[in-house]
């Protein structure tokens, strides 16, 4: 017949009380020992008092293993009920402790360049501002409170907002760190796209990693001050012709003077429910590969021939980067430094657990 398993905590409790009862037999043999060579009996309010105290002791032993086993079965309805959902929740908690916190203390004795070049690292980046169309809310308000105003943009830009709506990013906590990083975080980025297109009411922008997404031009550029900007996307659809190309050539010259790159990219990221996911949802990018199909085109035929209607990204590639070159040089007489670097990615937005 098989043994049935020990409780851990009776066990624990039968050899508190073992120990406890041990305590008061050593303490009575003690006082015996100590005493004059004629027997006499222990001062018996010596010994209850300290039976007292024994007892007491085991009383709040006994309900901190009760407290334990109330937090045990906490904890294990909470694991099975996370477990329906699919998350793994002694396997998150064993993550979350097992790693320990580390300390550099000789940072501080690391030359000044190579402190900052840490501080800048530990920013964050690569991450996507996206400006959008016009903010509709803004002006169902403006008619909502005042339905004779003609123009509700022309109150918005007077107040100092752009007509353009910019999705926000947290502002990094690093600065808070010391002064150091403070300098890090303003050498690395600045607030942009704040009131009358300065930093007041901006959102903090990694000049050399952020990249703004264009995915439609404002009709008055008034408020907005894109000069810092180093890294913009545009989306496929803006650059499968001629004309759109020079012309979005034309908006990054005027505009975007201090643009270094120029990001192709391809968002079709439709659901069920909108073509068009929330912009807050994270994004993540994928370089495009040379034979991924990007869509219909309408370019020279001089430069299509052999590419047929539907265009893969080694063609667009190539088109774009001509058409751009010889827009800037020889069009607009400018040097080919002007032209930015011309990449390609797929951008895909979904919750975290789809990247993990």
């Amino acid at each position: 017949m098989a043994a049935l398993p020990v409780d851990p905590l009776a066990a624990a409790t039968q050899n508190l009380m073992a120990a406890v009862q041990g305590y008061v037999r050593a303490a009575v043999a003690s006082e015996m020992a100590n005493g004059p060579a004629q027997p006499r009996l222990a001062n018996p309010d010596s010994l209850r008092a300290r039976l007292d105290t024994a007892i007491q002791e085991n009383r709040d032993l006994t309900e901190r293993v009760k407290k334990l086993e109330n937090q045990d079965k906490k904890r294990e309805t909470v694991g099975r009920f996370l477990s329906y959902t699919g998350i793994d929740f002694e396997a998150q908690r064993a993550s979350r402790h097992a790693a320990a916190k580390l300390e550099f203390h000789f940072f501080k004795k690391l030359p000044v360049e190579l402190r900052m070049k840490i501080w800048k690292f530990a920013l964050p980046g690569g991450r996507i501002f996206e400006m959008t169309g016009p903010d509709g809310h803004f002006h169902r308000m403006m008619r909502a409170h005042d339905p004779n105003h003609a123009n509700p943009a022309t109150v918005r830009i007077n107040s100092g907002l752009p007509e353009m709506c910019v999705t926000t990013h947290k502002t990094p906590k690093l600065r808070l760190a010391c002064k150091e990083a403070n300098a890090a975080f303003k050498e690395a980025g600045a607030f942009e796209f704040g009131l009358f297109g300065g930093e007041y009411k901006g959102v903090w922008f990694n000049h050399s990693e952020d990249i703004l997404y264009l995915r439609a031009e404002p009709s008055s550029w008034t408020n907005i001050d894109m000069s810092r900007i180093v890294r913009v996307a545009l989306p496929h659809t803006k650059l499968m012709t001629k004309d759109n190309c020079t012309a979005k050539m034309d908006t990054i010259l005027t505009h975007f003077t201090s643009c270094r790159e120029v990001i192709m990219l391809q968002a079709v990221d439709w659901d069920y429910r909108s073509c068009l996911p929330p912009p807050r949802l994270p994004a993540k990018l994928y370089p495009l590969q040379a034979d991924d199909t990007i869509g219909h085109h309408d370019y020279p035929t001089e430069m299509s021939t052999e590419i047929g209607n539907v265009a893969v990204w080694r063609d667009v590639k190539r088109i774009v980067e001509q058409l751009w070159m010889e827009h800037v040089v020889q069009t607009k007489g400018l040097s080919q430094g002007k032209v930015p670097k011309f990449v390609g990615m797929e951008m895909l937005r979904a919750k975290h657990t789809l990247f993990d």
